[in-house]
């Protein structure tokens, strides 16, 4: 994303062109379209090639002159735009690998300098980002202190300084924030590889301490997060048990804590997921996770026919992982679990199966799965 973004900006401001479309295509790779003038995007090409090649990593750049409309309307590049927008400040950018890095260095950006948090996003490949506005200096200096903060945890893919960003790219960057800002002790993250793993962490914090589940955010590439928030001490002892309790069932990617989030974090990374419902009977839940959709379907027709559980949904996180989530009486998931497991692995890859007896209520509304 820093690479596209300073490849755009530079081509808007090279030539009479516009961005009429991004698209993403996994794996952390972005197409962003412009169009105009063939001389005029001819020359923004040029310049654009330029900038992405000294930011990041250019993978290819072609010319249509004159499209044909049947071929354009049917690209998907359309649908990619967002409604960010560009005011008279400076834009930074940091971009990590995983979603906890991230929340770790946007928090000591909005604490190290004047800057405004202007949203994140995630790209494919793991790859995920965060915006920053406010005068040249303090960006500068914001992003430096992120960028840091962010290596400690995990892995910086990229950062950018725009002084004097164009209108234009606008379109290209997530939206801000819709929730309210608020204060909380800390904010606790474990962020793991798979939906079951993270769904398993996340019920030993809410077991281990008083902590509330905020949200469980997928950063891509297969990796998910939960958010837990409390007092210093009970998100500390939540983020140890989440971790080890996510270690059990598959692979953790990062956990930190974060001491007294600044309220525009938490506005940020904290709110409510589109779609969050409300809370469900508490009754055993069990999870199969393949990397095969044949696999998974066939488990799934096996969970149903083995024992008295209902289907409750599916969720893709990324890097081939889907989950599937049965719900009933303990016994009757133990049953379907061991039956999905033993079909799973006839027809494809299973990644994990997970069976929790008494779901704790704090994380009910925040599965996504539904």
């Amino acid at each position: 994303m820093a690479s596209l973004l300073g490849a755009s900006d530079a081509m808007l401001k090279a030539a009479e062109v516009g961005i009429c479309g991004r698209h993403g295509i996994g794996a952390g790779w972005l197409t962003v379209v412009i169009e105009g003038q063939v001389a005029a995007v001819q020359t923004a090409l040029g310049v654009g090639e330029a900038e992405a090649n000294r930011v990041g990593e250019l993978i290819s750049s072609r010319v249509v002159p004159r499209p044909e409309a049947l071929a354009i309307d049917a690209m998907p590049h359309g649908a990619g735009l967002g409604d960010g927008q560009i005011g008279d400040w400076a834009l930074g950018l940091l971009e990590t690998q995983g979603l906890t890095p991230l929340v770790v260095g946007a928090d000591q950006m909005v604490k190290a300098a004047n800057v405004q948090l202007g949203g994140w996003s995630f790209i494919g490949g793991a790859l995920c980002h965060a915006s920053v506005f406010g005068d040249v200096a303090a960006v500068q200096t914001a992003v430096a202190v992120g960028r840091e903060a962010a290596a400690k945890i995990g892995t910086v893919y990229a950062t950018l300084v725009l002084p004097q960003p164009i209108a234009g790219l606008g379109p290209l960057l997530p939206p801000a924030p819709a929730a309210e800002s608020r204060s909380t002790g800390a904010l606790g993250l474990v962020e793991t590889i798979g939906y079951a793993t993270v769904i398993g962490g996340a019920d030993a914090m809410v077991k281990a301490a008083e902590v509330e589940i905020e949200r469980l955010s997928i950063g891509s590439g297969g990796r998910i997060a939960a958010l837990a928030a409390g007092h210093l001490d009970d998100v500390q002892a939540a983020v140890v048990a989440g971790a080890a309790g996510a270690a059990q069932w598959g692979a953790v990617d990062a956990s930190a804590v974060v001491s007294r989030p600044d309220p525009e974090l938490m506005a940020c990374f904290a709110g409510a997921a589109p779609g969050q419902r409300a809370g469900t009977p508490r009754q055993a839940m069990g999870i199969i996770e393949t990397r095969s959709t044949v696999a998974l379907v066939r488990a799934v027709d096996q969970m149903l026919k083995a024992a008295n559980v209902e289907y409750e949904g599916s969720y893709k996180v990324g890097y081939y992982l889907t989950a599937t989530v049965v719900r009933g009486d303990i016994g009757a998931v133990q049953m379907a679990i061991d039956a999905g497991r033993q079909e799973a692995i006839k027809h494809g890859e299973l990644v994990s199966a997970y069976v929790i007896a008494q779901p704790y209520g704090g994380i009910e509304s925040r599965l996504p799965h539904v």
